[in-house]
């Protein structure tokens, strides 16, 4: 979880595909003094949806609660735009 000394100042992501065609939650994360650019594990990317989005273990250290609940709704959106579709 980051401290509230490092306000993040870019908290985006979105899905990608590998070269196997699977798909993978990406995100790009900034704070006034780190930057992370973090690509889910396909198997991690169905666990985020299983749990509703609960923060993944390898994000709690540079996102704070708050901000991760704040974008909660939009990425399970996310990932329900992919999981719901009738060719996944």
């Amino acid at each position: 979880m980051t401290t509230s000394s490092q306000k993040l100042t870019r908290f985006t992501y979105r899905l990608r595909q590998d070269k196997n065609g699977d798909h993978y939650a990406w995100f790009e994360i900034r704070s006034q003094n780190r930057r992370a650019k973090i690509g889910l594990l396909p198997s991690e990317t169905d666990e985020l949806w299983i749990t509703y989005a609960e923060m993944p273990y390898s994000l709690a250290h540079l996102v704070d609660d708050r901000t991760w609940d704040a974008h909660r709704k939009s990425i399970l959106e996310m990932l329900a735009a992919h999981y719901l579709t009738p060719f996944h």
